[in-house]
């Protein structure tokens, strides 16, 4: 490729997970757009990741299919010596072939939200399971209200601060 913008899309399934050991994502179907901008000893690549995840819900334990959306930029740089890092990847300038794999699927774990919920407000049929939600609600009504402190930091509420 030479110098200038250019853009490359590839679909990603579960072919493409089961080829990382021990893969964190079995079930998934991605769009991953990767823009090169490159220029004579630099480059800057630019990865969106749009698609879904099939996982348990956290709330309610239901299978769901989890929107998955991240936006990423790697600069590179050529040169002999250097040490990559999550900003800067050095390559040596006589490299033809770099293979995007590794980070694609880096790329995709780091946008999968940590917590795992479905809007199931928007959805006219959704997945959830409402006997366990509503098992959940009754028992967070149970919980008593009363704030327990520790008699140290009662004293601090009476302390007024002068200007």
């Amino acid at each position: 490729m030479g110098t200038g913008t250019h853009t490359l899309q590839y679909n990603v399934d579960d072919k493409f997970f089961d080829a990382f050991e021990n893969s964190h994502i079995k079930n998934g179907k991605f769009l991953v757009e990767i823009t090169l901008e490159k220029k004579h000893e630099s480059g800057v690549l630019s990865f969106v990741i749009d698609g879904t995840t099939k996982t348990d819900c956290d709330r309610c334990m239901e299978a769901i299919d989890l929107p998955v959306y991240g936006e990423y930029t790697l600069h590179i740089k050529l040169s002999e010596d250097g040490e990559s890092n999550e900003e800067i990847l050095y390559l040596h300038p006589d490299t033809s072939i770099f293979n995007m794999a590794p980070l694609v699927y880096e790329y995709i774990l780091l946008s999968v939200p940590m917590i795992k919920t479905y809007d199931c407000h928007n959805d006219e049929e959704p997945p959830c399971n409402f006997d366990l939600l509503d098992k959940i609600d009754q028992s967070s009504d149970n919980e008593p209200t009363t704030e327990k402190t520790s008699g140290i930091w009662d004293t601090l509420n009476d302390l007024t601060l002068k200007n």
